[in-house]
């Protein structure tokens, strides 16, 4: 609601975000593209050359993307396809597909449990731990330091306050835990994403900063916006249950996956960027050294670009939609985060077809501020919860 009126008194206009911190915010889906594409709009603010612009020293509420170490989220230009060459052979559409078995063995256990609690709930038994237990699949992380792994994470990215004491503590536990879970990797080696980043390392690919941190943005944008994903399109499949049919072909699933991607926008706002030289949007001019938000959730739903915004339609071209982001930086893990979100929509009305919510929908409570904006709980019931699948 939010977006849609800003959007409508201006694409691209300035607003005072959390902390009091100025920035453009860019609401547009034509503008939102001519940003994602602009290399003047860096994710490095160390790049701006006077350091009293950008975020002047100071630390906002999720700005950690930006703010930790080195990774695809805050480096640009060499630095960024070096990162992304380095990791493309693991996440391309031909790796996601080898995951394809463990998910679906994973949905069942899970949807199993979900069937026998008395009390389900969307986020926590079903979309978070599947998300959790494939990112962590993919990297290779122990099982024993996974629960705390995920619980320090989902802490950082929430923090409202990143310079508050028990944040910082936090994060040196998260990152020390980082750095023994590379230690056990380099000691023991398998076909994992963790083993191959270590060896990229090894080549002089990675730095040893950038083989813990471009980790740590792996597991973290691996289970947060995922988590989000499914359990905001069971949402609105339990809004919309004739969207349920399309669970009824894989073709069908693909397709209505892009429609929820764009709907629902995991990712509500992009991470920061900064302007390294005056930039020109239509007929605005964000100054150089401004801090600027690409609202892709706005972007996603402006009816200039897709009529009926609110509606999910099969029928609508495809890859169309700004949830993945656009350009170099690209999210490298959307064909992981489709696959999932396909095969646990699919097997999650398979199992249950009456599903719906246990509350009112506007109980419902979100967690974070800007980028991070995922449900707390979500719980639902349908009358043969309690029925078991047959193995």
């Amino acid at each position: 609601m939010a977006f849609r009126e800003l959007r409508q008194q201006a694409p691209v206009q300035q607003v005072v975000l959390p902390g009091d911190l100025v920035a453009w915010l860019i609401t547009g889906a034509a503008q939102a593209r001519q940003a994602l594409a602009d290399a003047r709009l860096a994710h490095d603010m160390r790049r701006l050359p006077d350091p009293r612009q950008g975020f002047g020293g100071r630390r906002y509420p999720d700005d950690i993307f930006s703010a930790e170490g080195r990774h695809l989220l805050n480096s640009d230009g060499t630095d960024h396809h070096r990162l992304r060459t380095v990791l493309a052979p693991l996440l391309s559409r031909t790796a996601a597909k080898r995951w394809k078995p463990f998910i679906a063995r994973t949905c069942t256990e899970l949807l199993d449990d979900m069937a026998a609690a008395a009390e389900p709930d969307l986020v926590t038994d079903y979309a978070r731990p599947l998300a959790v237990r494939t990112t962590a699949a993919v990297l290779g992380i122990p099982a024993a330091a996974r629960q705390q792994l995920t619980r320090l994470t989902l802490e950082m990215i929430r923090a409202v306050d990143p310079d508050q004491p028990t944040v910082r503590r936090q994060r040196a536990t998260l990152f020390g835990l980082w750095a023994r879970i590379v230690g056990h990797k380099r000691r023991q080696p398998a076909d994992d994403l963790l083993t191959h980043l270590s060896h990229a390392h090894s080549q002089g690919h990675l730095t040893a900063e950038e083989l813990v941190t471009v980790a740590w943005g792996l597991f973290s944008g691996g289970i947060s916006p995922t988590t989000t994903l499914i359990a905001s399109a069971a949402i609105e499949i339990m809004r919309s249950p004739h969207l349920r049919d399309a669970l009824r072909a894989e073709a069908t699933a693909a397709r209505l996956t892009e429609e929820l991607l764009r709907i629902t926008s995991p990712f509500p706002v992009s991470v920061w960027r900064f302007a390294l030289d005056d930039v020109a949007l239509d007929t605005t001019v964000i100054p150089q050294g401004s801090v600027v938000l690409v609202a892709l959730a706005a972007a996603n739903r402006d009816p200039a670009a897709f009529p009926k915004p609110g509606t999910a339609r099969l029928n609508r071209h495809q890859g169309g939609h700004l949830a993945f982001g656009l350009g170099p930086h690209y999210c490298p893990g959307a064909p992981l985060a489709r696959l999932q979100a396909t095969d646990a929509l699919t097997a999650l009305f398979h199992r249950f077809p009456d599903l719906r919510l246990a509350t009112a929908e506007t109980e419902l409570r979100r967690q974070g501020v800007l980028i991070e904006r995922g449900f707390e709980r979500v719980p639902v019931y349908s009358g043969n919860i309690a029925t078991k699948a047959t193995r």
